[in-house]
């Protein structure tokens, strides 16, 4: 059962809040090393702050793992942008998939796991 404070609790409230982030990135991953700075680190700390937000109001599982995983992400994406961190010619195409696989698996794997919802533990009577 949907909690109703989450605000990925359906496919619509999902794109609604997380769609402006992930779009983004999406539109300017082709553009120069300027562009695509801005753009994916804006769009990250979109979805970071969203995660962390929903985490802190419903305690969604994936978003524990995915709010860090995304502010992380965007701190990669100004060292590689602005300080000129390399890991050769496929920088920018390491760090756009290891931002969607990690993505994926950490919005996935954990709620396999652990459940939807971070349940609190109560002391046994």
């Amino acid at each position: 059962m949907p909690n109703q404070s989450d605000l990925a609790s359906g496919c619509a409230r999902t794109a609604l809040f997380w769609g402006p982030g992930i779009a983004l990135i999406v539109f300017t991953a082709h553009l120069g090393v300027l562009g695509r700075t801005v753009g994916w680190t804006a769009g990250l700390l979109w979805l970071a702050a969203l995660c962390l937000w929903n985490a802190a109001r419903c305690h969604r599982v994936h978003c524990m793992f995915t709010g860090p995983f995304f502010l992380l992400m965007a701190v990669a994406t100004l060292l590689v942008g602005f300080s000129g961190v390399s890991f050769g010619s496929a920088t920018w195409q390491i760090l756009g998939d290891t931002i969607t696989i990690g993505g994926v698996a950490l919005w996935l794997l954990p709620e396999l796991f652990m459940g939807r919802y971070w349940q609190s533990r109560k002391p046994a009577h």
